[in-house]
C-alpha cells in the first residue's frame, strides 16, 4: 500500500520539498504519494499543487484547513514546512489523527514546545522526524566515517566558525525577530546538529552574544525591517567525550564571507568544506612529528558506502567530491530526509534525526543564548529540563 503524504506549509521551504520529491521520482525511489497540500493561504497551496502536478505527474488535492484535510483523506503522514511557531499546533493535530510527522528544523519555536511535541509523538506511537539536511551531505558522511575509523586519532577540538549576511535580510524578515526564534536559532541548529553528529553529545556551553543590526535592509531596495534577535554568537562547548568546540556564528558579517569547520585529533586534522558545496575534505595525519596531507582517503574507510538512496541521487556510493548545481544538491538532501522518514515508518524504526535529537540541537543553541544571560556555563540538560529558561522566558514575552 502506498504511503500517503501531505505537505503542510506551501511557501518557499514547502516548494523546495517538492523539488526533493522530484529527485526521488527521477531515480525511482519515491516510495510515497503526495496526496495533498495544505496552506492557510490558498494561493500558496494552489502554486504548490500545480508545481507537484508538473513535476510528479499527479496533482495533489488542495486544502486551506488541516482538519478538513485529515477528515477528507486517509493519510499516513505529513511534512510540516510552516514557520516554526506553527510546528507544535500542527504536530499535535497530526498526532491526534494518528499521522507521522516530518517537521522542518527547528523542531519547534521553544524548548517547552519541543518537549510537548516529543511527548505527543510518543503517546500517539507515531514517528517524529526532524528535517536536518547538512548531515546528509555525502562529504559529511565521509567525514564522519573517517572520524569513526580513527583517521585523526582521538578528537579533542572542533571548530565551527562563519561570518556572512551583513546588514541585509537573510532569506525572510521574520528570521530576525526574537518572537520567531531569530537568525542564530534558525542557522545555529544546523551547526549544533553537525557538531553532535561528528563528536557525540555536547554536555555544556559558555557564550557571549549580541545584536549588531537592529534593522535589516532588503538586498534589492531600501526597505528596512525591525530586527531584535541576536545575530552574533561566540562561545565554547564541552562534549561528553571531553573534546571542546569553538563556536562562532556571525550573521552580520561585513566584507569577505568566511566559513571554517575543522576537527583536530591526536593523530591529525580534518578540514571540512561548506555544506552543499561538494568540495573535498582536507585530511592531514601526524606521522613522526610531521603533518602529512592525504589526497586518497577512501582506503582509510574500506567499509564506507553511502546508503542506496543517497548513492542513487548523487551518482555513486563512495565519493571524495561531487559537482552539481546548488539547487540539485539542496533537493537531493531534502529527498534523503523524506526517504528516511517514510522508511522509518515502514520499518518501524526511529528516523535518523528523531524528535529527541532535533530537540537537543535546539537546546544547544538555546544554551549558547542562555549562558550570557545567567553569566555562567549552562548544561544542555538544564535547558532540556527547563530548569534554566531565562532566554525562553524572554522569547515568550515577545510572542
Amino acid at each position: 500500500m502506498t504511503f500517503a503524504l501531505a505537505l503542510v506549509g506551501c511557501g518557499g521551504m514547502g516548494r523546495r520539498h517538492i523539488l526533493g520529491m522530484k529527485r526521488l521520482h527521477d531515480v525511482g525511489r519515491m516510495d510515497f504519494e503526495l496526496a495533498a497540500v495544505c496552506d492557510v493561504m490558498p494561493a500558496n497551496a494552489a502554486k504548490a499543487a500545480e508545481m507537484a502536478g508538473d513535476l510528479l505527474g499527479r496533482t495533489p488535492q488542495q486544502f486551506e484547513n488541516f482538519s478538513d484535510m485529515t477528515r477528507a483523506l486517509d493519510l499516513d503522514g505529513v511534512i510540516v514546512t510552516t514557520t516554526p511557531e506553527m510546528h507544535l499546533p500542527v504536530g499535535l493535530e497530526a498526532f491526534a489523527a494518528g499521522l507521522h510527522v516530518l517537521a522542518e528544523k527547528p523542531v519547534t519555536l521553544t524548548i517547552k514546545q519541543g518537549r510537548a511535541l516529543v511527548e505527543a509523538a510518543s503517546s500517539a506511537n507515531c514517528k517524529l522526524a526532524v528535517a536536518e539536511n547538512y548531515r546528509r551531505d555525502p562529504i559529511n558522511r565521509l567525514a564522519r566515517a573517517l572520524v569513526d575509523a580513527g583517521a585523526i586519532g582521538k578528537p579533542f577540538l572542533a571548530v565551527q566558525s562563519s561570518s556572512s549576511g551583513g546588514e541585509f535580510v537573510i532569506i525572510t524578515p521574520w528570521r530576525h525577530l526574537k518572537s520567531r526564534g531569530g537568525i542564530v536559532m534558525d542557522m545555529g541548529v544546523h551547526y549544533s546538529d553537525i557538531l553532535e553528529y561528528y563528536l557525540g553529545p555536547i554536555d555544556h556551553v559558555y557564550a557571549m552574544n549580541g545584536i549588531v543590526d537592529t534593522q535589516r535592509r532588503e538586498r534589492d531596495g531600501d526597505m528596512l525591517h525591525p530586527a531584535d534577535a541576536e545575530d552574533l554568537s561566540v562561545g565554547v562547548a564541552r562534549f561528553e567525550s571531553g573534546a571542546i568546540a569553538n563556536w562562532m556564528l556571525s550573521l552580520a558579517g561585513r566584507g569577505e564571507g568566511y566559513f571554517h569547520r575543522a576537527l583536530y585529533g591526536t593523530g591529525g586534522s580534518l578540514v571540512i568544506p561548506g555544506d552543499r558545496t561538494g568540495k573535498p575534505l582536507r585530511l592531514s595525519q601526524r606521522r613522526d612529528g610531521q603533518d602529512v596531507p592525504l589526497e586518497e582517503l577512501l582506503h582509510l574507510v574500506p567499509d564506507f558506502a553511502l546508503d542506496a538512496v543517497t548513492a542513487s541521487l548523487f551518482g555513486g556510493d563512495r565519493m571524495l567530491s561531487y559537482d552539481l548545481p546548488w539547487a540539485d544538491i539542496d533537493a537531493n538532501l531534502l529527498a534523503i530526509e523524506q526517504a528516511d522518514f517514510v522508511a522509518a515508518v515502514a520499518e518501524n524504526r526511529e528516523p535518523e534525526v528523531n524528535g529527541v535529537q532535533g530537540l537537543r540541537s535546539l537546546a544547544v543553541v538555546f544554551a549558547f543564548l542562555e549562558s550570557e544571560l545567567v553569566n555562567k556555563p549552562v548544561t544542555i540538560e538544564e535547558i532540556l529540563s527547563g530548569s534554566s529558561a531565562v532566554y525562553e522566558a524572554q522569547m515568550e514575552e515577545t510572542l
